[in-house]
């Protein structure tokens, strides 16, 4: 279910549809699959596939992401932040 994060300065329906779109990556076309996963290596890095998992799986939290990957908390809420406000 998908609730407005307050820390993203975007409003609520922009907010919906990214994350609609990232948690139904699967069924998107191409191009869309590609901008994502882009922009994912863009702003996360040599993290991307952590950036990539908070925000195309619903199941994991991000303290089970960061766990996972080793990755600091905080970091993964920056980069998700950077993530909406760049799509």
């Amino acid at each position: 279910m998908f609730k407005k994060r307050r820390g993203i300065q975007l409003p609520y329906n922009k907010q919906g549809l990214i994350y609609f779109v990232c948690m139904n990556i699967k069924e998107m076309p191409d191009e869309i699959q590609q901008k994502i996963l882009n922009l994912c290596i863009e702003i996360g890095k040599e993290d991307y596939q952590a950036l990539y998992e908070v925000l195309t799986n619903d199941n994991k939290s991000i303290l089970s992401v960061s766990l996972e990957f080793c990755i600091n908390e905080k970091k993964l809420y920056r980069m998700r932040k950077e993530f909406y406000e760049r799509f």
